[in-house]
């Protein structure tokens, strides 16, 4: 995909290489001559998603600090840093399934999750109840999004967990202005670790703004903590130190 000023001068180019055949034709025309070249409809569909390529390529330079995007592919997404006037500050984050290489990435798209996520420390919210909230907004999605939330002990031991699939109003789909949504959960006296976020399945974008994680002591929880159980230590151990054990690979 070319840049914008990239494609403006190709559209230069082709209207001085016919009108030096004597074929009178506008900028206009041309540019649209340009945007079919590459499959589009018109101008202005070559420029919303030229812009957006050049977003997205700012994008990959950058990251989110504190955040980490969990995907089994994540160059099929678009994501990182925002912006949208509409909320308090201007900044928030985006998970967006690339249009073009998610599909290959992803012939099916009930397959296609990612999601951005925070893991910190526990102790400070030990024998608490916690609210995690934040404003999200969607488009296009086919499987749905929304945030979440866990506490866990040790590696691989979980405490609570919600993602909000059974809330009434808990997962987004198709196009959606912005909206709140909240998980509260219990945080025991053996919790080691809280780790929350927010995820995009299947097609389409998410953005996020405005996370906020607070003491809830009145808040009911939207989902039960999970029945206590003996619990093995699972604490991660150095692994494929050689480099020779490969998880998965999909074709260019």
């Amino acid at each position: 995909m070319p840049t914008v000023d990239e494609a403006k001068s190709m559209a230069r180019a082709v209207e001085s290489a016919l009108r030096a055949k004597n074929v009178t034709i506008t900028h206009g025309e041309c540019l649209d001559i340009v945007a079919r070249q590459f499959g589009l409809k018109d101008w202005n569909v070559l420029s919303a998603q030229a812009k957006r390529s050049e977003a997205a390529a700012r994008r990959r330079i950058t990251s989110l600090k504190g955040w980490a995007l969990l995907a089994e592919h994540p160059d099929a997404y678009d994501h990182g840093a925002d912006a949208d006037p509409t909320v308090r500050g201007g900044d928030v984050a985006l998970i967006r399934h690339d249009p073009v290489l998610g599909p290959r990435r992803y012939p099916d798209p009930v397959r296609a999750f990612a999601c951005y996520m925070q893991s910190v420390s526990a102790v400070p919210f030990r024998g608490r109840r916690v609210a995690i909230g934040a404003k999200l907004r969607c488009q296009d999605v086919t499987h749905g999004a929304t945030l979440w939330a866990r506490v866990d002990a040790m590696p691989g031991h979980t405490f609570a967990f919600d993602n909000l699939k059974d809330a009434p109003d808990g997962w987004l789909f198709g196009n959606t202005s912005w909206v709140e949504r909240r998980v509260v959960l219990d945080v025991c006296a053996e919790a080691i670790s809280l780790h929350f976020g927010f995820f995009l399945k299947g097609r389409g974008a998410l953005w996020a703004a405005d996370f906020r994680v607070e003491e809830a002591a009145a808040a009911a929880l939207t989902a039960p903590p999970f029945p206590p159980r003996s619990r093995e230590a699972a604490w991660s151990a150095p692994t494929n130190l050689t480099f020779s054990e490969v998880i998965g690979s999909s074709p260019v």
